[in-house]
């Protein structure tokens, strides 16, 4: 048994008025109202299709951690969704019914999920498979659905069935014809079992210990396997067996547990979430054996692809490819492009997210920074936009990685990365961006605010130079001009103040005749200062554009370095784990084989069984027919040697008239006649002693022998007695 896991119970979403449980998908004949929170008919709409309902599956994509997903079906009015509801600690986070309709229609899921180290469980109260108003159609579809989205599925019913039942549950059967694993495959259903979730069957209501054939105590999970999903070995299958067949092949795990029932109490059960103290405490002390086990046990729903895990994102996605595949009577839900379809959404939506987190983080880290304009050398001693976007896209790019690795192959990933760094960097062709915006929105911000700086910073130094007091000369002007140049370089900001200074150089030139009135002014000097000026800031000018330029070049050729960097490290991940699912293909396919094998064994041996046991039985009938033959051939003989012995008595009295007749007459004739009687009735009864050599037969010579010789005596001997049986 698992470890226990101390999980604890989470709202799903910031809605504090949501009721315990909503509907994922609903018949198409039913639509629920977000605002009262209740499902209601739709009038003269027939049941044909299912539907996804968006605010459902809105909360499930709001799940970015991998999901366990339980759900539970069996027949209607089975206690389903009052199970589910102690998952959760609860007896009434599903919605219980007391009448002969069903409560639930479609696919429901709680609204709570039970949280524990990085691992969501989810849990699903589904339709039951015979509901009145649903047909044989609907049960199909709402149990491929349902398996597709589980990673534990509990069968819950409210008796044991006989094996002759089980045809009733061919939508078990139907699966095989029902699901597609591979896009462009066969019906593969012997590949199920890697797709496919772990069986729970839940035996309700149980009050009979489970047994074998002969009356011993059983396993029930030994129970299920070799009792009720035990095949009837005929030839051609019968209809119970190929149910038996499918739930044994499809389920990677099969496992079996009963409870008994709750209470003989009508009115506890009328009311049984609020009389969970009333209940019966075996029941209550099963309810919680079986909730403990089922968390220590519970496992992430696995994608396609060995060790791939679903999220919550993922599932909505899955969910909606499912139903409208089912939807299709053209269709088949095909497992390789149900996962590719939520792959791709994955993907699209996580790159979304992140250009949307990138703008965010980056006008948050802006306005801590104070706000544009800011530098953007990264190497710069204050708040850099180069240096900003370096951290946030880093970070963005270990959130892509983290989010999309348990999911995307080493190719998927690089073009994630790539997608996500032209969408916000650009490209060589195309270097528009989300950086370019902010590079080119941060560079006109710089523009106005050091025109603005300079303007200000120049005000005083124009006025002086329309009016120029007696004392100002062009050295005092000269001044000036430093001071506002040592100015306006300790306070412009961002890439822009080496090209508003060098168009500052360029008006200064242009004012050269409101200078020509200060004292001192000469004019050859003046304009060599200006040439030096305007120099220096195209210099400033030039080097601050080269420095943009490098900086860009070496951005992108990090960003590349980076990209090839992670394709390497990404494509040994993905050779180590294409080694790994080889060796776990192999060994899966070994344990196949193995059960497989064991399978077909225990099946001959079966056979072997029933066939020495048919061949036992006609030997015992064979040898009760030849015992029967022998007593009557031996009453046959018996009656043949008493007629024998009745014919040789008579002849014995004959003789004996005869002898006394003729002692008289020729004595010597008479003892050779005897002589030769005597032989042939001792050569008679010899052949039948041989054959049947019992007392009888002696008796019949011995008599002989004594009526002879009491002939040739001329005395009457006495009867010998009858000993035949």
């Amino acid at each position: 048994m698992a470890a226990q896991r101390n999980f604890s119970v989470v709202p799903l979403g910031q809605d504090q008025s949501l009721p315990s449980s909503v509907p994922l998908v609903l018949p198409n004949n039913l639509e629920y109202d977000v605002g009262t929170h209740t499902v209601r008919r739709r009038p003269g709409v027939e049941r044909t299709s299912l539907a996804v309902v968006p605010e459902a599956v809105s909360l499930l994509a709001g799940i970015d951690d991998p999901v366990a997903v339980v759900a539970v079906t069996g027949p209607c009015r089975s206690g389903k969704s009052y199970m589910l509801s102690r998952l959760l600690g609860s007896s009434n986070a599903f919605q219980l019914g007391h009448s002969m309709d069903p409560e639930t229609f479609g696919v429901w899921m709680s609204t709570q999920v039970l949280k524990c180290a990085g691992l969501t469980v989810v849990l699903l109260d589904t339709e039951g498979i015979d509901a009145v108003e649903a047909e044989a159609q609907n049960d199909a579809s709402l149990l491929v659905l349902t398996i597709l989205s589980c990673s534990l599925l509990v069968f819950n019913t409210t008796s044991v069935p006989k094996q002759g039942q089980l045809e009733k549950l061919r939508c078990f059967a139907e699966l095989a014809e029902a699901v597609r694993v591979w896009r462009n495959g066969d019906l593969d259903h012997q590949e199920f079992s890697c797709h496919f979730p772990d069986l729970l069957w839940l035996l309700r209501d149980s009050t009979l210990t489970p047994t074998d054939a002969e009356g011993n105590p059983m396993e029930p999970r030994r129970y299920l396997t070799e009792r009720i999903l035990k095949e009837s070995g005929k030839f051609m299958p019968t209809p119970s067996d190929i149910v038996s067949r499918a739930i044994k092949s499809f389920f990677p795990s099969l496992d079996c547990r009963t409870l008994p029932p709750p209470s003989s109490d009508k009115n506890v059960m009328q009311n049984i979430e609020t009389s969970q103290d009333r209940l019966d405490p075996e029941f209550n002390q099963g309810m919680e054996d079986l909730v403990r086990d089922i968390l220590s046990a519970v496992k992430p729903k696995q994608g396609f692809g060995q060790g791939k895990t679903v999220t919550g994102r993922q599932l909505a996605g899955l969910m909606q490819h499912y139903v409208t595949a089912l939807n299709d009577p053209r269709a088949l839900p095909t497992l390789q492009t149900a996962w590719d379809a939520a792959l791709n959404m994955l993907v699209e939506g996580t790159l979304r997210e992140m250009q949307e987190r990138y703008v965010e983080e980056m006008r948050q880290g802006i306005e801590q920074a104070g706000g544009m304009p800011l530098e953007e050398d990264p190497t710069s001693s204050s708040p850099s936009l180069m240096s900003l976007h370096q951290a946030v896209f880093e970070g963005l790019l270990d959130t892509l990685k983290g989010r999309l690795h348990a999911f995307c192959e080493a190719a998927e990933m690089t073009q994630a990365v790539v997608e996500l760094t032209a969408s916000i960097t650009g490209t060589q062709d195309d270097s528009r961006g989300i950086l370019s915006s902010l590079l080119a929105e941060n560079r006109s911000s710089s523009e106005t605010f050091c025109n603005q700086l300079v303007r200000d910073l120049y005000q005083p130094i124009g006025d002086k130079v329309a009016s120029a007091p007696d004392n100002y000369d062009i050295k005092a002007l000269d001044s000036d001009l430093e001071q506002l140049k040592a100015t306006y370089m300790e306070k412009a900001r961002g890439p822009s103040k080496h090209k508003v200074y060098l168009q500052f150089a360029e008006f200064l030139e242009r004012q050269k005749s409101g200078f020509a009135a200060i004292k001192g002014y000469q004019e050859e000097d003046y304009q060599l200062q200006e040439q030096t000026r305007r120099r220096e800031a195209e210099v400033a000018s030039l080097q601050e554009e080269r420095l943009q330029v490098e900086r860009q070049v070496a951005l992108s050729m990090r960003e590349q370095q980076d990209q090839v960097e992670m394709l390497m490290a990404e494509f040994g991940r993905e050779v180590q784990n294409l080694r790994e699912e080889e060796r776990e293909r192999r060994e899966a396919t070994v344990r196949y084989l193995q059960a497989k094998m064991e399978e077909t064994a225990q099946r001959n041996v079966a056979v072997l069984q029933d066939l020495s046991q048919r061949q036992e039985q006609a030997v015992q009938q064979q040898m009760e027919a030849l015992q029967q033959q022998q007593r009557q051939q031996m009453q046959g003989m018996m009656d043949m040697a008493k007629a024998i012995q009745d014919r040789n008595e008579k002849l014995i009295r004959a003789m004996q008239e005869q002898a006394q007749k003729a002692s008289s007459k020729s004595p010597g004739v008479l003892d050779n006649i005897l002589d030769s009687v005597v032989d042939a009735v001792k050569q008679g009864a010899s052949l039948f002693l041989s054959i049947f050599p019992t007392g009888g037969t002696a008796a019949v010579v011995g008599a002989t022998e004594t009526g002879a010789a009491t002939g040739r005596s001329g005395k009457t001997a006495p009867k010998a007695p009858n000993t035949n049986p």
